[in-house]
């Protein structure tokens, strides 16, 4: 006999008290979550949250510690992927998995039982109504991470699923590949399909989602309709219960920075490289200075190629006064510059040495 999960039948995905532990570090700390056919769930939290180890034990990737998951109403075991996609749950992950010698229709289409000429037309519909131009025949080797992130989507989209989970899908994404996406979005929801949208940005939250949920340290924090919160609440959901004192205090070590007597740490001036062309700046000891521009803008060619990794064209860069540019990659590591990449899978590990 079947439990049906009480006051919940009407939610497509119900989780109740899910735990996880990865030895003694406990990262979900008893976790509730629902979804209705037809919502766009938001789940916001900082890195460390839990967000990703939740979507991934719902997802059959990751075995739960205790709870229950629930679809329609009726309880369901989820331990490994392919129990999941029979139920029609799909995840985009953050990071793209894809076999990089393998075509992008390869990619997409790989694991269907469908002909291979009815999965091309269907692919290629799919790709014209969101309006993204992707060569199907490039090899996945050659691809960006943003369009490394497209190929994930479609693989989700082509799957026709109840329950799509989309983990930061915006993160690499240009303006108008954003806009693509969340006009999909806006279509699955219209078709009745449950989505929980992982995301960093609290603008997407009031645009797309129509429920908010917030993680910190494992547990579900705040929730309800989107309607009911402004960004300010929200904000003050994502920090801990201290943070007004340490916000203050933050200020006030900020303040503390003499510019007119203090030397910069790094000063770029008239960069020019490949992607970008004449940038100066400077950065102060314990200064955070922010670099935005949408994808192509040339943010990670500029900083590639401050760490030595690509070729200077004309202008300067200095480390605490030491002229480095042109010198190499190890002569800037040892002068105290370092890089974190982008595609930390590609450039920021050494896999085979793990």
């Amino acid at each position: 006999m079947h439990e049906v999960v009480k006051n919940h039948s009407d939610s497509l995905l119900s989780v109740r008290g899910i735990t996880k532990s990865f030895g003694s570090n406990v990262v979900l700390k008893g976790v509730d979550l629902d979804v209705k056919a037809g919502e766009v769930v938001a789940l916001i939290g900082g890195n460390g949250a839990g967000k990703s180890t939740l979507v991934k034990i719902i997802m059959g990737i990751y075995e739960k510690d205790d709870g229950r998951i629930y679809m329609d109403g009726e309880p369901v075991k989820l331990g490994k992927p392919s129990a999941s996609l029979l139920q029609g749950i799909y995840l985009v992950p953050q990071e793209p998995m894809l076999f990089p010698n393998m075509t992008v229709e390869e990619n997409v289409i790989m694991g269907f039982e469908e002909k291979r000429g009815d999965l091309h037309k269907r692919l290629t519909e799919l790709i014209d109504h969101l309006g993204w131009k992707l060569d199907l025949s490039r090899k996945a080797a050659t691809l960006s991470i943003a369009e490394q992130q497209l190929v994930e989507l479609l693989r989700g989209l082509m799957r026709n699923s109840r329950l799509l989970i989309l983990d930061e899908p915006t993160s690499s994404l240009t303006f108008n590949e954003v806009k693509s996406l969340f006009r999909i979005v806006m279509d699955l929801r219209e078709k009745g399909i449950g989505i929980v949208y992982i995301t960093h940005r609290l603008s997407e939250v009031f645009e797309i989602a129509d429920q908010v949920l917030i993680m910190r340290d494992g547990i579900i924090t705040l929730s309800g309709a989107v309607s009911e919160f402004t960004r300010d609440m929200l904000v003050a959901g994502l920090l801990p219960p201290d943070s007004q004192v340490q916000k203050a205090k933050d200020k006030s070590e900020a303040s503390k920075i003499d510019y007119e007597n203090t030397k910069p740490a790094l000063i770029v001036d008239g960069l020019t490289g490949y992607g970008f062309s004449d940038i100066s700046l400077e950065v102060y000891p314990g200064e955070i200075l922010g670099l935005a521009g949408v994808v192509g803008a040339g943010r990670t060619e500029l900083a590639t190629t401050i760490f030595g990794r690509d070729v200077i064209k004309r202008g300067k860069v200095l480390i605490d006064g030491v002229d480095i540019t042109g010198h190499s990659t190890k002569q800037v590591l040892d002068e105290g510059l370092n890089y974190v990449a982008e595609d930390r899978f590609l450039n920021g590990i050494s896999a085979s040495a793990m």
